[in-house]
């Protein structure tokens, strides 16, 4: 039996607040279909789960449950990463390469990941199976939040490679203000601060992805957009190298359980007073209009 895809999660109506989340690194399963023996090596059958985001799903995956309306793929974005634009790859000739793109076929030193190149007509049939779906599913949670209370926040949630964002706890992402109200991103800067970890503005590198670009308030007039990353690192039970070393192993990531409960907590909070900021900018809108 196909199960639905992508995973959506809705708070009851009564419930529902003016956040949208998006989490387009949740999962590490492999596509439907792709085994061992679709690899070039052995051993790559254990890079889904490195290339998805440690943690994702036990941090906001419940977030509904604070009001929110939210998507997630659960497939690794080795096969589909529904954070890049659906154009982001490179054709060479009739095979498809890409180390960071929309797809990854290849890693460093531009050696294949797969024993079988993939050519167009294949990326296309994966696009609109698995990138088409997610986009359409976000843009419906949106579009619903916004006819219901006029203007929306998207929050697009990660946690970030240790080794990439070094010693940067959490990172606020806006574009340095281009995609969200300064006061939305103060309230997600401030309340993560309030539990104890320390949010940086727009670090370079973690200033906002393609759906915080597409979401943000110069993209459209009824919606902000943030992008949350938090070093998984601050998640973790071990040391970065013993990390490195069990991702290498194809074994997952060992949490610490009280700092990905206060993390969860803290997103929660922080759903909670996007939607109560949000809804004052709002309504200080409607009051100027009228004056």
């Amino acid at each position: 039996m196909t199960r639905p895809f992508p995973i959506i999660r809705r708070a009851p109506k009564e419930r529902r607040v003016p956040v949208v989340v998006s989490v387009p690194h949740f999962g590490i399963e492999p596509l439907p279909g792709i085994g061992t023996d679709h690899y070039r090596e052995p051993g790559y059958d254990t890079f889904p789960r490195g290339y998805t985001d440690a943690f994702a799903a036990e941090v906001y995956g419940d977030l509904h449950h604070a009001g929110a309306s939210l998507v997630a793929t659960p497939y690794s974005r080795l096969f589909v990463d529904v954070n890049r634009r659906r154009d982001d790859f490179e054709r060479h000739g009739n095979e498809i390469v890409s180390g960071r793109g929309v797809v990854r076929t290849h890693v460093l030193e531009d050696r294949p990941i797969f024993s079988r190149p993939l050519g167009p007509a294949q990326i296309e049939d994966r696009l609109r199976r698995f990138y088409d779906p997610y986009h359409t599913a976000l843009d419906m949670l949106v579009d619903e939040a916004a006819v219901r209370f006029g203007t929306v926040v998207v929050l697009d949630a990660h946690t970030a490679s240790p080794r990439r964002i070094g010693d940067h706890e959490v990172v606020i992402g806006s574009r340095r203000g281009e995609t969200a109200d300064p006061c939305l991103v103060a309230e997600a800067v401030n309340r993560f601060r309030a539990y104890g970890l320390d949010a940086e503005r727009d670090v370079p590198g973690y200033s906002g992805g393609y759906i915080t670009r597409r979401f943000g308030r110069k993209s459209r007039d009824y919606s902000h957009a943030i992008q949350i990353e938090i070093n998984a690192g601050v998640l973790m039970s071990t040391t970065i190298a013993e990390h490195r070393e069990r991702l290498r192993l194809g074994r997952p990531p060992l949490p610490d359980p009280e700092a990905v409960d206060r993390a969860r907590q803290c997103v929660g909070d922080i759903v909670r007073g996007l939607a109560r900021v949000v809804s004052s900018l709002d309504a200080g809108a409607s009051e100027r209009a009228g004056a």
